[in-house]
């Protein structure tokens, strides 16, 4: 009986172990303030806004056209010095011009989101593999992003973000 007890309390000390070596390991990070990190995410901002400003200025000089346009039919009807005819033909035009100003801007709104997609999805790739390469080397099962407040509960979480930011070579 007694060369039964050691053998079984060593089967249990081991089954404990190996127990313990595989509960599960959680991560967590703030990917926002990551990317905000990322000297590559500066440049893509910059060049965002510089896109995006370029559509400002000429929704802005549209604007002017058209405020311009209205200002001098008003001012010349307000004269005599348009017809009646004239006058609804002017403003006819005023209308398309106000509908192209309109389509205009939803479009650029458009054009400034596929813009952001395009600059960010390489970022957002490299962050993404380098967040995998830190779950893989260190036996996470799950990171969660605490910038997106999606966490519902997590205990005993680690935050890798200096592994991701030693992975991604900053600082």
């Amino acid at each position: 009986m007694f060369k039964k007890t050691p053998l079984f309390l060593f089967a249990l000390l081991l089954g404990a172990s190996l127990s313990a070596q595989t509960a599960p390991k959680y991560g967590h990070m703030n990917l926002g303030n990551l990317l905000e990190l990322l000297p590559d995410t500066k440049s893509a901002n910059d060049a965002l806004k510089l896109f995006a400003d370029k559509l400002g200025a000429k929704d802005d000089s549209l604007g002017r056209a058209l405020q311009a346009g209205a200002a001098a039919l008003q001012k010349e009807y307000d004269a005599g010095e348009l017809t009646p005819l004239q006058a609804q033909q002017r403003q006819a035009e005023l209308q398309k011009q106000q509908e192209f100003l309109q389509k205009f801007e939803q479009e650029a709104n458009q054009m400034v989101t596929v813009k952001r997609e395009e600059l960010l999805k390489p970022i957002l790739t490299k962050v993404d593999e380098a967040i995998k390469a830190v779950a893989k080397e260190n036996g996470y099962i799950m990171i969660f992003d605490t910038s997106t407040g999606s966490m519902l509960f997590a205990s005993e979480t680690e935050d890798v973000t200096a592994q991701v930011k030693a992975k991604l070579g900053i600082n």
